[in-house]
This record gives C-alpha cells, structure tokens and sequence, in this order.
C-alpha cells in the first residue's frame, strides 16, 4: 500500500539519482555521444518517476477520499442519527468524479514537477560542460579539475521541482511533499462535505484548532451552510484545507441534536469578523511548534537522504530521531555508513541503470552462478599466457600461480558490491560482461561464460577512464542491484 512519506521519498530518490548523473562527469570525460547517454538516462528517471507516483498519489487519494466519508459517517452517528437512517457509499458517480477530479490536478502537478526537473538537470549538464571547458581555456586547469569543480557547484542543491513566483527555486521533494499533503486533506474534506450532502445535510463545522496560523485562524470554529441557504451562517465559499499543511477538516452539524446554548454560541461564534482573533500567547506558541517543526523537517529530510543511499540499513524515522537526538554511537555509526556508502556512489559516478539490468541481469547471473559453481573456463593455453602476461606487466605478484590468479577473478565475481558493465561494439559477435571491484581490478567474461581477461590498473582513475561509454562500456549497477531487480 502507497503513502504519504513513501510517495514523497520517490521524489527524494529521484533527485539523488539526477544528481549522481551530474556527479559522473567528474571524471572529465563528456563526449557528445556520453552527454546524450546521460540526458536519455535523466528522462528514464523522471518516466520511471512519473509512473510511479502517478500510481501511488491515486491509491492514497481514494483512501484519503474514503476515510473523509467514514469520518462524516462517525460525526453525525455521534450526534444522534441511527445508522439505518444513514447512506455511507462512495460509489456513485459524484464519489467517483470528486476522486478523479482531485487527481487530474495532483496530477498536473506531478508532470510540472517532473518537466521542472528535466529542465533543472540537463541545465546543469549543458553548464558542467560548458563552465569547465571555459576554466579549461581561461584558467590552465586540468580537464579533471575544471570538471570536478563545476560539478561541485552543480550539485550544491537538491533539483528543482517548482520555480515560485519570486524566482526561488524550490526542490523537487520539498514541493512535491507539499503537493501531496494538500491533496490528501483536499480528498478527505471532499469525502466529507460529499457524504454529508448525500445524506441531506447543510451545515458543517470546521474543526477548531487551538495554536495555529494566523490564516486558519480567520475560519476555524464556526459553521457554514453548505449551499449557503440558510442565512444564519455564513456560506462555505473557503474550504479546508487553508493551505499545503493544513489539519483543518469539515464535519456534519446537526442542529437538532445540538442544546439551545450551544446553538447561540456556534451563531455567534459563526458570525464574529473574519480576522485572526489569536491571543498573544498562542502566537507565541504557535511560532515556537513552527520551529520545532522546522527542526523535525530537517530530520526527515535528512533521513530521507539517508534511506536514498542506505535503503536496508536504515531504521523508521521515529527510531532515527531519536538516536540523532541522542548523538549515540549508533547514529555516528549510521552517519560513517552514509558517508561511505556516498564515496562509493561519487567514485562509482553512475547510478544503477534499471532497464540495462532487465534486458541483461539474467545474463550477468548465469555467468555468476557459473563461475562460481563450476569454475572459470579458458580458451585452452589461455590461462597460462594471461598468468606470463601480467607477470611481466606487474600486475600480480612473480610468484602466483594460476590457483591464485583464478582465486582473484573468483574474490572479484562473488563479491555483491562489486560493479557490473556491458561491453558491446557493433563488430562484436557476442557481449561481453565486465566485473570491477571499483578501485582497480576487472574481470571480463565472453556471454557464452568464456574468460576474456583479468587485471588491475595503476589507479583508480585509470579504471574509469578505462570503463566509460565511448568505448562501450556501460554501467549496469553493483551485483547485488542486479539480483535485487532480475533475481
């Protein structure tokens, strides 16, 4: 089942997925032909994006939708009325067109929030390559230098999901979260106000909230004649919920059921002017829970970045909280895995690529599990030749012998976090898959299991200027992605 803080999280993933594309032109190295690959990969994300949240914001809007009706149910069963005397279904087509009418605008909002970041990642694409290739010619750095900080820069800010009025630019999560939480109170207010209509009411109350903003305060605690035909109270031309956070909500008010005194004081309490009527006291409390708030937000937030990178490693929010507030040794040790696990992303550069992996995952595990189970298989002469070759290149040590070499490739092939890439040129009869340990060893094994050669570079560097797209390597993601998406 969808939710909320689920929903809200694909935009956080998302985002970080964007921004490691960007990170991967640190390495220097953006060929026309690599600069498309990764504008084509930015529009995979954001499809991906946009299907799944799509799917998720219908799914929570119709159970925000019904639980807004059974809540209206409940308040006017409290009040008095029987049951029997009730109707609560959402099936017809009012329930129906109020659902979909709800969504077709969160809807418009996810596809503005996505173009919004198609737009915000290719700009800082097309501006990597081109403040580093003005570095390159004015200011004598390196390739790699004038990349690494223009990448830096680029990357300084989440990707932008709204452009607001006064030019800021607001990022995808933050705006999408409030998209989500508007939407949500929408649908259940609807709910409401549609089933209590349905069942041939009028007036409705709107909940008072004690501390809250100084709009909300203009509305809450009174009652409103829905249809506006009843001139004692003032017509509900303004509906909760006030603004993206709102908490406020509608239920029925029946006055029948109501005492004499509590008739006048709703008359009056209806009808007082519409202005924030809040004491001092509340104001001051009310700012204070806004920074208390803002302090919760920065917590989620992080933890959302957290669960972005460390996806099974991450407790709940509620345990993260604490142990962040805390300052334990579990939370140092939470924020050493992060910090890790993003070097690993950063030198990896490339997130993992979802449709490589399910066009060839299986591949990649028959090669595996072959490997593994049965051992390497040569052409035959091939091993000792290869054993000679990196003996005189200084890639092993004089004295292994092919057990040790072997036991290598095999270190390499089991090991979940090592990287996998497709190597494809249109002259090759057969693809063939690249195991790299992500430092300096690779391991490259034909597609019909047969080894093609093992060996370390000089540096790091090296091995990703060796493994990139112009000359046809591409990332597929660790091994362990690969089992987690086809396996």
């Amino acid at each position: 089942m969808a939710s909320a803080e689920k929903l809200t999280a694909l935009y956080t993933q998302a985002g970080e997925r964007l921004l490691q594309l960007i990170r991967s032109l640190e390495a220097g190295s953006y060929s026309r032909r690599r600069k498309e690959q990764i504008l084509k990969q930015i529009d995979e994300i954001l499809a991906d994006l946009t299907n799944g949240a799509a799917q998720s914001m219908s799914e929570v809007l119709a159970d925000a939708y019904r639980a807004g009706s059974q809540e209206a149910v409940s308040s006017m069963v409290v009040q008095g009325m029987a049951e029997n005397q009730l109707n609560p279904s959402v099936q017809s087509i009012v329930h129906q067109q109020a659902v979909q009418a709800i969504m077709d605008d969160t809807f418009f909002r996810i596809l503005e929030a996505t173009d919004n970041m198609s737009q915000d990642a290719k700009r800082r694409v097309e501006e990597v390559v081109r403040t580093a290739t003005e570095q390159l010619l004015t200011e004598g750095l390196s390739r790699r230098e004038a990349t690494k900080e223009a990448v830096a820069r680029m990357t300084e800010q989440g990707i932008t999901g709204i452009v607001a009025k006064n030019g800021a630019r607001i990022p995808a999560d933050k705006y999408m979260n409030g998209v989500v939480q508007y939407n949500l109170r929408k649908a259940h207010v609807t709910g409401a106000e549609n089933t209590i209509v349905q069942n041939g009411l009028d007036l409705v109350y709107v909940n008072y909230v004690g501390i809250t903003c100084e709009y909300c305060a203009k509305y809450q605690g009174r009652v409103y004649s829905i249809s506006g035909n009843d001139a004692r109270f003032p017509k509900l031309e303004i509906r909760p919920p006030y603004h993206a956070h709102c908490v406020h909500s509608i239920s029925a008010w029946i006055e029948e059921y109501q005492t004499p005194d509590e008739v006048k004081r709703m008359f009056s309490a209806s009808n007082r002017p519409f202005t924030d009527n809040r004491t001092e006291a509340n104001i001051q409390r009310y700012n204070e829970i806004q920074r208390d708030k803002a302090r919760k937000n920065e917590t989620r937030k992080q933890w959302m970045r957290y669960k972005a990178v460390l996806p099974n490693d991450m407790p709940d929010l509620r345990r993260f909280a604490r142990l962040k507030a805390s300052g334990g040794q579990a939370y140092k040790e939470l924020q050493e895995l992060y910090r890790k696990a993003n070097v690993i992303n950063k030198r990896t550069g490339l997130p993992k690529n979802p449709i490589l992996i399910k066009r060839y995952g299986e591949n990649v595990i028959r090669i595996r599990e072959q490997i593994l189970s049965k051992g390497l298989v040569w052409n035959e002469g091939k091993l000792d030749d290869h054993l000679l070759k990196r003996k005189k290149r200084k890639h092993i040590p004089e004295d292994w012998t092919t057990t040790d070499y072997e036991s290598k490739i095999k270190e390499i092939v089991s090991n979940l976090d090592s990287e996998m890439y497709r190597y494809s040129k249109p002259e090759f009869k057969q693809d063939t898959f690249v195991f790299g340990d992500g430092e300096l060893w690779i391991v490259m094994v034909e597609d019909d299991g047969l080894m093609t050669t093992s060996f370390p570079f000089k540096s790091e560097q090296k091995y990703r200027n060796y493994l990139n797209v112009d000359g046809g390597y591409n990332y597929m993601g660790t091994v362990k992605e690969v089992y987690e998406i086809e396996g």
